[in-house]
């Protein structure tokens, strides 16, 4: 069961978004387009994994559809939206699409790291206003540094923090750049100047093929990634097959779209060759057949746990296994519900 959705808890928390193109003049008090609401000219250091999101369809669509018998809870998303907001003066309802990279790396212990991490935000914001935040919220903590002509507000915050609202995760130092009047960096300090860095066409920058598979196209969150040689190798699962399974896989893409009656997950395994891919599919057909008896968890959980495991498909062609999963409305509203 765990193993199943390995990958797919990997992307949501990785990011970025789609390939550069030659900027465009955007209508006044709007961030640049092209067709399909995707952004151009994402400046993206070189990233193992990217992901896309739409940003101000989450906040006003699809979070509010999901939580819509839950009050308690979408009031607990916005004050997570406004508390980020107090910590670091940005405020998330100001941006549309958010694109994030990120490295994955292996730790000496065989664990699997995401570092690197850096957001890019796009939207029409005033940058005087949120630097002035910034700096009332950091206060002492605070620390401003000229990297390649642009300002970096480095906030020491040595704590877990919800960035844009959404995504909670530990930070030491979180650095954050007026790019330009259309795009913010926020991330760790080295991979805001790395993004800094490929703005100007300095050093390395994401590999476009990522770009292309991380477009979002109309879905809510579209990911892609390439998985480093090694990077899963010898994990100790403790179920049969997985760890070879596991190492086979090379890279991965897909997309996570809202719908009236759900939400759908679509996620595509890519291994080495069609051997490989075959074992991949094999084993994790044979897990989606006994997880409903490894499945532990009680009440809504485990009726959401059960209900995902009936829904999930996997198929193979080639090189590539695919997973799709459609979860209902009703069962995403239960989960919310048992947390």
């Amino acid at each position: 069961m765990k193993t199943i959705f390995f990958a797919p808890a990997i992307m949501l928390t990785l990011a970025s978004l789609l390939s550069t193109a030659h900027a465009q003049t955007p209508p006044t008090g709007r961030a640049p387009q092209t067709p399909g609401g995707t952004r151009v000219n994402v400046p993206l250091p070189a990233s193992d994994a990217v992901l896309t999101a739409d940003l101000k369809r989450i906040l006003t669509e699809a979070a509010p559809q999901a939580l819509a018998g839950d009050a308690q809870r979408l009031a607990q998303l916005n004050a997570d939206v406004d508390e980020f907001k107090s910590r670091t003066g940005v405020d998330a309802r100001e941006f549309d699409t958010l694109a994030v990279g990120a490295r994955l790396t292996r730790l000496a212990s065989g664990a699997a790291k995401i570092s690197s991490v850096v957001a890019v935000a796009r939207g029409a914001f005033d940058a005087g206003a949120l630097v002035s935040r910034t700096r009332a919220a950091a206060g002492g903590r605070l620390s401003e540094q000229i990297y390649g002509g642009k300002t970096l507000y480095v906030i020491a915050a040595n704590d877990r923090i919800k960035l844009f609202g959404l995504l909670k995760t530990h930070v030491s130092d979180l650095a954050i750049c007026v790019l330009d009047r259309y795009t913010l960096l926020v991330g760790e300090p080295s991979a805001v100047r790395a993004a800094v860095d490929a703005a100007a066409g300095r050093g390395g920058r994401v590999d476009p093929t990522l770009l292309n598979q991380a477009q979002t196209n109309g879905n809510l969150v579209a990911f892609a990634g390439n998985v480093p040689a090694g990077t899963f190798a010898g994990m100790d699962t403790g179920l049969p097959n997985v760890d070879h399974a596991l190492a086979n896989i090379r890279g991965f893409y897909g997309s996570i779209n809202s719908t009236p009656a759900g939400i759908q997950l679509a996620t595509t395994l890519r291994a080495a060759n069609e051997s490989d891919a075959k074992q991949l599919y094999q084993t994790a057909d044979a897990l989606r057949q006994v997880a409903p008896g490894l499945i532990s968890m009680a009440g809504e959980k485990g009726k959401f746990a059960q209900g995902a495991i009936n829904s999930l498909k996997i198929t193979t062609r080639g090189s590539e296994v695919q997973l799709h999963l459609d979860v209902p409305q009703a069962d995403i509203s239960a989960l919310l519900r048992a947390l």
